[in-house]
This record gives C-alpha cells, structure tokens and sequence, in this order.
C-alpha cells in the first residue's frame, strides 16, 4: 500500500482506532534531506505508519537500539495486512532479542514529509505511531537499557 495520499493516512487512523481505541492525534511537516525523503517514500511503499515501541522494563528504564551514530527506540513499518500489535511486537524480538507485549497506542502523529531540496517532489504522507509496551523476558542481545527514552522530536 503506497501511502502519498490523505485518505490512504485518514482511513488507516480509522483503522488503528477500530482496533485499539481513542488516541491522541497531531499533524506536522518535516523537510528531509533527498537521501532521507527517498528512505520515506520507500517506505511508504512497504506500509502506512513507521510504528516506534516504547518498552519499559520494571526499573523504569527504555529499551533501545544502538546504531553507528545513536540510540532510539525500535520501530518498524506497518500496514494492513498484518495486526500492528503482532508487526511491532516481532520487531523489538528482531532488533533487541527482548520480548515484550503491546500496551496501547500513545499518540499518532500524521506526517507530510517534503523534499527540502526539491520543491516539486510529491508529499509523502506517513503516520508516526508510538507505542507503549510491557517488558516480558529475553536478554538484550542487541539492545541496551537506558533512563531516558530516545524518540524522535516529531513522533
């Protein structure tokens, strides 16, 4: 499902909503990069919404990926075909080794993402979910454990 029109955005908020309840929904335009714009549109192609996972443990602290530059909170990419439950869940176990279970959906963000360097380039419409989630077991195998949760500005 390619995700560069509204209504592709407003029926998959209608979705989430039918399946895990009233959440808070806000709106913003990010200007990215080429490089980063394509990652999106690619993206776009692959799901609706780039879901990113909060899982706390019972200390409190966030579970996240170390990458070469910086650490975030996992993520994946969902769509329709599979339950966003089940997509985010198998996405902390791949990335962290770390099981967890899906709390609720914290807050949805629609997002118009714009080429910064390309005022022609058609707007990719994306919704940023974030996730709360319940640690369940498993050792960090690719993940690390911190007090603050690194999630991006725009989620």
């Amino acid at each position: 499902m390619v995700s560069r029109s509204p209504d592709v955005i407003g029926d998959g908020i209608e979705s989430l909503q039918q399946r895990h309840g009233p959440f808070p929904v806000n709106q913003t335009t990010l200007s990215l990069s080429p490089a980063a714009y394509r990652d999106a549109a690619e993206r776009a192609c692959d799901g609706f919404a780039d879901v990113y996972v909060r899982v706390e443990n019972d200390d409190g602290e966030v579970l996240h990926v170390q990458s070469e530059d910086r650490k975030r909170v996992p993520r994946c990419v969902g769509g329709s075909e599979k339950p966003l439950t089940e997509r985010a869940r198998d996405a902390v176990a791949d990335a962290t080794g770390v099981d967890c279970t899906i709390d609720e959906i914290v807050r949805v963000t629609i997002a118009g993402v714009r080429n910064a360097e390309d005022t022609d380039a058609e707007t990719v419409y994306r919704l940023l979910v974030l996730v709360d989630a319940v640690y369940d077991g498993g050792q960090t195998e690719r993940g690390v454990w911190a007090a603050e949760s690194a999630i991006p500005e725009f989620v």
